[in-house]
């Protein structure tokens, strides 16, 4: 008996510790499936399951674009159409994930929604139910009764069969000719954007629709012009539900103003897009020749960002009176110092100019010519516009103000104190002979004064 309760406590305790395991999940329902024109209905969005999620909505408008689900449901107002049907899609975005912080992708989830005609239903006629209060004596000449003429009297009207047409106005492909999309394609994406090089002046673009029904526009071949271009490409289901999919096209802009640097001609860049502007300067705009460019003013100078003639593209210190490159300089961040690589001398004595990889980028500056193979002399500015020189050791990552002084390592050190050690024996050899030649004069002198 004792250990029939054993086994039966063994039981409880395996239910109830298998039920406390939760799978994640996402899931979507919506307050109604049958809806009238123009009316509004609420969808709810969540599950166990933590992340952001964007709601997109067909033949309709949501009060969100986008929700936050916690292990929680959130709910969204949609307001349908005048008729059709509406079509409400939940993606969830990169980094979904489950209450364990796991990541999770569940796909999209979709929810459907009629929207019916308030006179719909009352279309049809009822048949006649009233009963017959007809006394007319007229012989009956049909040989059937008077029910089966009553039968027939009001015969009930049927609403003719509407074949339900699709909504389905999503994309199953979407590509380019050039260039590459951001982000890469998904169904329920409807904006992207391409940067295209600079001999592009046109794009190809090709698409398919996931209903074979669905009609497509603006796709094929489009002219491009510099700077953005907004490419749409819409998409018409068969009960002409429209979603419109974009493109942002980004041609190259051949820059308008050029500015004077040595010996070159640098092209002040329009499209600042992806341009990480250094930390301490603020954009703003600066005209020169009635041409409009867009400058970076920090507290003691000022930048723009230009590309020479072989395409190099980088920030130049700009003299905003005589409307001139000053210097070039290259942002860095080294050993904790935020600095700016500027141009090099042509020569400097004791030194040859060599490439150095520092934090993943190739670097132009000094290296000694005899010896010091682990040090790299760097020419920068600060904040403040000095220059100054800075001694990178390769092997620490190290960086220090360079005083003039060629470095030294241990064994070279070693080799110096040696020789110092050297040195100083032979002092005291030659002070000691010294003393004793003095000494030794000073002894003669007295002997010879005494003969005499």
């Amino acid at each position: 008996m004792k250990k029939r309760y054993i086994i039966i406590l063994f039981t409880f305790v395996l239910m109830f510790w298998g039920g406390s395991v939760k799978a994640a999940t996402f899931k979507m329902t919506a307050s109604k499936t049958q809806i009238s024109p123009n009316e509004t209905f609420s969808i709810s969005v969540g599950g166990d399951c933590i992340g952001r999620v964007n709601i997109s909505v067909t033949n309709g408008t949501a009060s969100a674009n986008s929700v936050w689900v916690e292990q929680n449901y959130q709910t969204v107002n949609i307001k349908a159409g005048g008729s059709g049907s509406v079509t409400v899609t939940a993606t969830p975005t990169v980094g979904f994930s489950d209450a364990d912080a796991n990541e999770y992708k569940p796909g999209a989830r979709s929810v459907k929604a009629t929207i019916v005609s308030q006179n719909t239903n009352t279309s049809q006629e009822k048949p006649d139910t009233k009963p017959n209060t007809d006394t007319s004596t007229k012989p009956n000449t049909s040989g059937s009764n008077n029910n089966s003429n009553n039968n027939t009297k009001n015969p009930v009207k049927k609403e003719p069969e509407t074949e339900v047409k699709s909504a389905n106005n999503l994309l199953s492909s979407l590509n380019i000719n050039s260039g590459t999309l951001e982000p890469n394609f998904d169904t329920n994406i409807n904006e992207y954007s391409v940067d295209l090089p600079k001999d592009i002046k046109t794009i190809a673009i090709n698409a398919e629709a996931q209903d074979s029904k669905s009609r497509i526009e603006g796709t094929g071949e489009r002219e491009l012009n510099p700077g953005e271009n907004i490419i749409e490409i819409k998409v018409i289901a068969e009960n002409n539900e429209e979603r419109i999919y974009k493109i942002k096209a980004y041609a190259y802009e051949e820059p308008e103003v050029y500015l004077k640097y040595k010996e070159n001609e640098i092209g002040v860049v329009k499209d600042l897009r992806k341009i990480a502007i250094p930390e301490g300067f603020n954009k703003k705009e600066h005209t020169i020749n009635n041409q409009t460019i867009n400058i970076f003013e920090g507290e003691h100078f000022s930048i723009i960002y230009g590309i020479d003639s072989e395409e190099r593209s980088n920030f130049y210190i700009i003299d905003t009176e005589k409307n001139e490159c000053i210097n070039k300089i290259v942002p860095i961040a080294i050993a904790n110092h935020f600095l700016y690589l500027v141009d090099l001398e042509e020569e400097k004595e004791g030194f040859e100019i060599s490439t150095q990889i520092i934090e993943e980028k190739e670097i132009i500056g000094y290296k000694f010519k005899n010896g010091f193979e682990d040090y790299f002399l760097l020419s920068v500015m600060n904040n403040k516009g000095e220059i100054k020189e800075y001694l990178y050791e390769t092997k620490e990552g190290t960086l220090q103000l360079y005083s003039g002084s060629a470095p030294i390592d241990y064994n070279s050190y070693k080799e110096l104190e040696k020789d110092e050690n050297v040195k100083q024996i032979v002092i005291y050899i030659l002070s000691g002979l010294l003393i004793l030649s003095i000494i030794c004069i000073s002894f003669l002198l007295l002997k010879l004064r005494k003969e005499k």
